[in-house]
């Protein structure tokens, strides 16, 4: 082989790799990448009757409804309608086996659901040709005579069966019965109906002769439930009869002969209800659709079919409510849980409005005379009492401790002022009728009376405005206010009650001032001592414990025991040394007076993390280099209570700190996830910590919130707002 041409020997490996190649393409298909979606389950359902039976469209409702249980497209639902009583004979189902072959050929149904007997005949006839490896689902008056324990198999409801217990109702609401009447035969004479009936009241000894109807005309039907013997009862089953070449269908014959009978009619379906029946324990085929179409779904997702058990149809007390009164029947003598259809509304139902209404004029009418004669006998009662009310009002008015006025929204003029507001403002009632507080000058900032003006008219009323008023003589006093909007002779006015505060303002000030001076003090004194026990005594307790050092080199060897106790003196002295220079550092921080703010407060939280071994998380972000000292000194102090408290009654180990720069303040938060206390307990409560917080933030414009509640953590957030949102607060002040 080494002597073959190079060319040649690459030309035969290329040919052997297409080889390979092809071999894995034909060995192993394309596979996509993508799974294909999976193709949606078709159901079929094949009805005896067509679309406008009764039953049929309530029953394809329900079964609707139960597919959209199933995922969305993952269901298709097709009907078909036999129409073998309109169609009869060997021919037409043979032309409907090849119709359903042919339109279904390229569609294979998984499930289908054959709605009767005649359905479920059909299709096990023609299984074989039509849908071979479909499952069926019937809804059927008796179960099929195939028992299939392997192959597609079949499942379902029986409807038949259940006369027994209507009949023994039936008796029980005509105690008396001697003859019962069973309306049973059917089209080419069918003996299924006559033949279950038989079944079920076979043994029935009450003295009661049992008869069947079969097989009659309509006017041999009609004829004979005319002329029922007394005490008798008719139960219809069912029947369908050819007249005069025209197919007379259950619910025709039904209709037909209900008006003339003379004896109560008991059924045996719920469309029969409205139909002529009094009623009885009756199927329904919105439970039976509802129920076959879950059982198609449990099948179109792999269950199978001769594996769910045959259920019967379950049955419900359904009663007509004006048959019940035809037959003089008491809604109290029927079966707990029945349902009554079709009631008639009573005479006042019917004519409620109208008779309400007419009532209403009635009544309107009477208590209008009424009113006006109670009317005219108050209005005079309420004339004496005007004079006096207004009498006690002008005097209340003059003689209030407060200032009052009442000046219009429309114009601002002065409408009328109480003595107590001339001893005020030292203007008298007559200078100022008629004229507005702009004319005389009497609001010190005239834009705090526009927006005062403006919010009253919007809500309504203010409470408590603080505003500075300006006296004739030129003084200015602060002045506590509320107003209210009111009507005076149908114009609106601003009602105003005046207290003059100036003398407890000063009082306040005084009070803040001796504060501030206090704690400006507390500091001052805090300073000291921080500054003599860092350069004095801790440095004289530096001194001891270098001193102690050196007496511990001098000792002997030998000398063991007194050794050992310098060296347990000099730690100590070591460990106090560190208490107290931790101590002046909370006393008076150099840190926060050198480097700031944001340095001393990431100190602060890092020593009372390793002096009492927990977590504090520490953020800062935002903060100003021009902070002023005070409220710096302002913020760290609120650092220290908070955070010593949270440590101190939280009882856990991990603490939230935050420093924040914000547009318009700056804000301090220490959260904690611990025990939590009653923030407004404790507020009641006065605690000198909560007050010397507050107190500290009142001199920077600031505040204080705390968000706690016990067993979920507290929150405290300190606001104070910037240099230039102080000013501006102070000059609207």
């Amino acid at each position: 082989m080494s002597g073959e041409h190079p060319a040649r020997i690459a030309s035969s490996v290329m040919g052997s790799m297409v080889w390979f190649i092809g071999l894995v393409v034909f060995l192993f298909p394309q596979v996509s990448p993508v799974k294909a979606a999976a193709s949606p389950k078709r159901i079929l359902a094949l009805y005896w009757y067509n679309k406008d039976f009764p039953s049929n469209p309530a029953f394809d409702r329900s079964v609707q409804a139960a597919l959209k249980s199933a995922p969305a497209g993952s269901i298709e639902y097709y009907t078909e309608y036999l129409e073998s009583d309109r169609f009869p004979g060997e021919n037409q189902s043979e032309a409907l086996r090849d119709y359903l072959r042919q339109k279904y050929a390229n569609r294979s149904i998984d499930v289908v659901v054959a709605v009767s007997d005649v359905p479920l005949d059909f299709l096990l006839k023609y299984r074989d040709s039509l849908f071979t490896k479909t499952p069926i689902v019937f809804v059927a008056i008796k179960p099929p005579a195939t028992n299939e324990p392997s192959g597609p198999g079949l499942t379902g409801i029986i409807l038949g069966g259940g006369y027994r217990k209507t009949l023994d109702l039936a008796l029980r609401l005509h105690p008396g019965t001697k003859q019962v009447f069973i309306i049973s035969g059917t089209l080419n004479h069918d003996k299924t109906y006559e033949t279950l009936c038989r079944e079920e009241f076979q043994g029935l000894d009450r003295g009661i002769s049992i008869n069947y109807f079969t097989d009659l005309s309509l006017d041999e039907l009609i004829f004979e439930t005319k002329r029922l013997p007394e005490k008798s009862l008719v139960l219809y089953i069912w029947q369908q009869l050819q007249n005069e070449g025209r197919l007379l269908e259950s619910v025709d014959i039904l209709a037909a002969i209900a008006p003339s009978t003379t004896a109560p009619i008991y059924g045996v379906a719920n469309w029969q209800v409205g139909r002529g029946v009094v009623g009885g324990y009756l199927r329904t085929f919105e439970t039976e659709g509802t129920r076959a179409g879950e059982i198609a779904v449990r099948i179109a997702n792999g269950a199978r079919a001769q594996d769910i058990p045959v259920e019967s149809a379950k049955k419900a007390p359904i009663f007509d409510w004006g048959q019940l009164h035809r037959w003089g029947l008491k809604e109290s003598a029927l079966p707990p849980g029945s349902v009554v259809l079709y009631r008639e509304p009573t005479l006042w139902e019917r004519n409620r409005n109208y008779i309400l209404a007419g009532l209403g004029v009635i009544l309107a009418q009477t208590f209008l005379i009424a009113g006006l004669l109670w009317q005219r006998t108050r209005r005079r009662k309420a004339e004496l009492k005007l004079g006096k009310s207004e009498e006690k009002f002008s005097k209340a008015f003059r003689q209030s401790p407060f200032a009052i006025t009442i000046v219009s929204v429309r114009d601002g003029c002065y409408i009328d002022v109480n003595e107590t507001f001339e001893t005020q403002t030292g203007w008298k009632r007559d200078e100022i009728i008629g004229r507005t507080p702009g004319e005389i000058n009497l609001w010190v900032n005239p834009d705090q009376r526009t927006t005062f003006v403006r919010e009253l008219v919007e809500k309504g009323n203010i409470r408590d405005l603080e505003v500075l008023l300006r006296r004739k003589d030129g003084e200015i006093r602060t002045s506590l206010g509320s107003a209210e909007l009111i009507e005076v002779n149908g114009e609106p006015c601003a009602l105003s009650v005046i207290a003059d505060v100036t003398e407890r303002k000063l009082a306040e000030e005084a009070i803040s001032g001796f504060s501030r001076r206090l704690i400006e003090a507390q500091e001052t004194e805090r300073a000291r001592i921080a500054r003599e026990l860092h350069d004095d005594i801790n440095q004289r307790l530096a001194m001891v414990a270098v001193g102690l050092k050196t007496l511990r080199r001098d000792l002997a060897d030998s000398d063991q025991k007194t050794s050992r106790r310098i060296e347990e003196a000099t730690a100590q002295l070591s460990e106090l040394e560190s208490d107290i220079q931790a101590l002046s550092h909370r006393l008076h921080s150099s840190k926060l007076e050198y480097l700031g703010i944001e340095a001393a407060a990431s100190s602060f939280c890092r020593e009372v993390s390793e002096r009492n071994n927990v977590k504090v998380d520490f953020r800062c972000e935002g903060i100003p280099e021009d902070l002023s000292s005070e409220v710096s000194l302002c913020l760290f102090r609120v650092l220290q209570e908070a955070v010593h408290n949270a440590v101190k009654y939280s009882g856990v180990e991990k603490f939230e700190v935050s420093l924040t720069g914000r547009e318009h303040d700056i804000q301090l938060r220490v959260h904690d996830s611990g025990a939590g206390f009653d923030a407004m307990l404790a507020s009641i409560g006065h605690g000198l910590g909560l007050i010397s917080m507050k107190e500290r933030l009142r001199f920077v414009g600031g505040e204080l919130s705390i968000d706690s509640k016990p067993g979920h953590g507290t929150t405290v957030l300190a606001r104070v707002p910037r240099v230039e949102e102080r000013s501006t607060a102070g000059a609207a002040a």
